[in-house]
């Protein structure tokens, strides 16, 4: 143990000053080498208390246990004043002021002595002067700090260093993004989302799963007039069955916030899945289920500019049309390919097709529809194949 506590033991108990001007006896917990000071506890209430009280303090209340070098007197310090000295600032008991008569007027010689006898106006004596040695130990307590005041430094230096982080990274982000888009927050709070994500979307090396109904749905990427608005993307699909929305939101405190809404679906195709994976995993299971001798239906449903068309059809651009890309010719290739298998070739069978639209609560049927199919409106397509 340091020489510096003294007599000063773990468990026992000292006597110690509360703020209020209180003194009472309280147990020593442990003993702080490095701010030179102990921690004591107290039982007041039924409830345990405690403070950190530095040596100092302790020894002044507790001479007893305090180091020899410390209850030694100094030679510098004046030894205190005898009883003898201090009899010249008493007044002895007996003493009387004479007040004059009225008719009677006092001579200067008695005003003075009796001015001189008032207690009130003799010189009171000076303080001692602290000497060197209680002068060093003043500045050594100031110097001195509590744990408490050391953690309190430490987390304001780390609440400043945040601080300092969050605005270089304000500062970085204001650089790489386009400050005149009004929806330059929400998309920062969209990409950091995802990038939070652990995205395993749908691949070729993925099972088809058989399903009586299967329900799936296809992200489109923005379009020319949609990045010129300077739309957002709302959309993340960030495994094969789920898609998930961000909607902005406006605290009432004005703060803008996202509110992530998760969607499941049989399959999540991304805006970066071709035609080609689209069929493998929704409509050619049905093309199989034909030759089964089931029945199969593919509709394909959206509002306007959702993609119907260039999923069901293929690519559609102006006057240039490739038709091989769509969902109607790789089922019809798979259909005539599997009539060509020996045991379906020998079955002689044969292959009808009908298309029809269903518009505003209408069906409209006949060869005038495959003009019908790159319009805008929800179309319907239902492949029957008769055995």
């Amino acid at each position: 143990m340091a020489a510096s506590f003294g007599k000063i033991v773990i468990g026992i108990y000292v006597e110690i000053k509360r703020s209020d001007g209180r003194i009472h006896q309280a147990m020593v917990t442990s003993l702080n080498e490095d701010n030179e000071s102990v921690t004591v506890e107290w039982i007041e209430n039924g409830d345990t208390k405690g403070k950190e009280i530095d040596l100092e303090s302790i020894f002044a209340l507790n001479p007893d246990i305090a180091p020899e070098d410390e209850i030694a007197p100094s030679p510098e310090t004046p030894p205190p004043p005898t009883p003898s000295s201090m009899k010249v600032n008493k007044i002895a008991k007996n003493r009387r002021t004479v007040v004059p008569t009225k008719n009677e007027t006092p001579s200067r010689d008695n005003r003075v002595g009796s001015t001189r006898a008032r207690p009130s106006q003799l010189p009171e004596p000076a303080p001692p002067q602290p000497t060197a040695q209680q002068t060093a130990q003043q500045l050594q307590n100031a110097r001195r700090k509590s744990n408490c005041v050391k953690e309190v430094e430490k987390l304001q230096e780390k609440r400043e260093r945040r601080r300092l982080q969050q605005q270089e990274l304000r500062e970085k982000r204001a650089q790489e993004v386009d400050t005149t888009n009004p929806n330059y927050e929400i998309m920062y709070m969209i990409r950091d989302f995802r990038a939070s994500l652990d995205y395993r979307p749908l691949t070729t090396a993925d099972l088809i799963e058989e399903h009586r109904i299967c329900v799936c749905v296809r992200k489109r990427p923005l379009n020319k007039k949609e990045m010129t608005m300077k739309d957002l993307d709302v959309i993340t699909i960030p495994s094969k069955d789920v898609v998930m929305v961000h909607e902005p939101k406006q605290k009432v405190d004005l703060t803008r916030y996202l509110e992530n809404q998760t969607f499941r679906f049989d399959y999540a195709f991304d805006d970066s899945t071709t035609n080609e994976m689209v069929y493998r995993f929704t409509a050619r299971p049905l093309v199989e289920t034909i030759f089964e001798k089931g029945m199969a239906t593919c509709f394909a449903y959206g509002q306007t500019g959702s993609g119907k068309t260039h999923t069901m059809g293929g690519d559609f651009s102006g006057k240039n049309q490739d038709c091989s890309k769509g969902i109607y010719a790789l089922a019809a290739r798979d259909v005539f390919l599997m009539l060509k298998k020996p045991n379906y070739k020998k079955l002689d069978l044969q292959v009808y097709a009908t298309f029809f639209e269903i518009y505003s609560g209408k069906a409209s049927t006949g060869f005038q529809i495959c003009l019908l199919l790159t319009s805008s409106a929800i179309t319907c397509i239902i492949i029957q194949y008769q055995f």
